[in-house]
């Protein structure tokens, strides 16, 4: 269709401000030949290492790679981790001048060993204290600096960054100016995003918000309906293999069917996802046009290994082909 086109080529230097827990994702790659005969454990001969921004550095990353503007906020350590990760998002041209360096806190880090195309094992460094009122309103105050932004992600993993009193101010600066606010949520601060613009819970992230086991797709409806009605806010539920329920306020559901034809890592797919949804949003697309956007954007991403952002000449290519309809 041709307003995806146009939503498409509208994509480029929309401003959009990413505001979460900051994560360097470190991918450890070997092969795995033996067992050790310390433990029954694989031995991992390693061939190469990578790092990729993760969190709310990935939601930032793929703003940049769909061809938006992204400036990125959180709190990052004083220590090595900080620079490789100020790094990576240097490497995808995000602005990085609202991250602030506590002293008290370690970068997060997630290591990954992956073995014959199979993660083995995962390392996490983090410290999951909510930052101080000082942080808190620094952060803030270097989100209300930026100018021209067009939405606003609050990308929490409830790693210590998203306290209630920030989110509330985020609200309020929101809707003052008329900005998009848009949350990747947890479950933990389930009552901190209540009047939101749009919510983006995926199936696990739905269940324990609305209290609602999900299997069937009667299921997915009445957690949406749910949360909408609680959450007073648009929801996009993710549902994997079933694609996207997308409920608006005032009007009746839609579903989305899975674009992914190959899946091999739906790790950084919410982060995809977000981010679509802001860049769509901004350029006018209606909630389902920016849902079903998103959606190909994150078949897409589930077709490559780690958190990797997916390009708007991806997106693109998917529309001259015919299946972005």
């Amino acid at each position: 269709m041709k307003q995806f086109k146009k939503y498409l080529d509208q994509f480029k230097n929309k401003k959009i401000a990413v505001i979460g827990d900051l994560i360097l994702d470190k991918y450890i790659f070997g092969d795995v030949e033996r067992i050790s005969p310390e433990a029954p454990i694989p031995i991992v001969n390693v061939k190469k290492e990578t790092f990729a921004p993760g969190g709310a550095a990935n939601v930032a990353a793929n703003v940049s790679t769909l061809s938006g503007k992204a400036y990125l906020l959180g709190i990052v350590g004083s220590d090595s981790a900080r620079e490789i990760l100020l790094d990576t998002a240097h490497s995808y041209l995000i602005n990085t001048s609202g991250i602030i360096t506590d002293e008290s806190k370690a970068t997060i880090q997630k290591i990954r060993v992956i073995g014959q195309h199979q993660q083995l094992l995962r390392i996490d460094y983090e410290k999951t204290d909510y930052i101080d009122n000082e942080k808190n309103s620094l952060l803030f105050k270097n989100l209300k600096n930026l100018t021209d932004i067009s939405a606003i992600v609050i990308s929490d993993y409830a790693k210590g960054t998203i306290s209630q009193n920030l989110v509330e101010q985020i609200k309020q600066y929101a809707k003052q100016n008329n900005i998009l606010l848009i949350i990747d949520p947890k479950p933990l601060h389930k009552s901190f995003y209540e009047g939101a613009f749009l919510i983006t819970p995926n199936k696990k992230e739905a269940q324990e918000m609305s209290g609602i086991f999900i299997e069937s797709k009667e299921d997915f409806i009445e957690a949406g309906q749910k949360l909408v009605r609680e959450m007073n806010a648009n929801i996009v539920l993710t549902a994997g293999e079933r694609g996207m329920f997308v409920f608006e306020k005032g009007k009746e559901y839609i579903h989305i069917s899975t674009v992914a034809k190959d899946v091999f890592d739906v790790s950084g797919a919410g982060d995809t996802v977000v981010a679509s949804l802001a860049l769509a949003l901004s350029t006018g697309a209606t909630l389902s046009e920016a849902a079903i956007i998103a959606n190909h954007a994150a078949g897409i991403k589930v077709g490559k290994t780690g958190t990797s952002p997916v390009y708007l000449t991806e997106l693109n290519g998917f529309y001259l082909k015919g299946k972005l309809e």
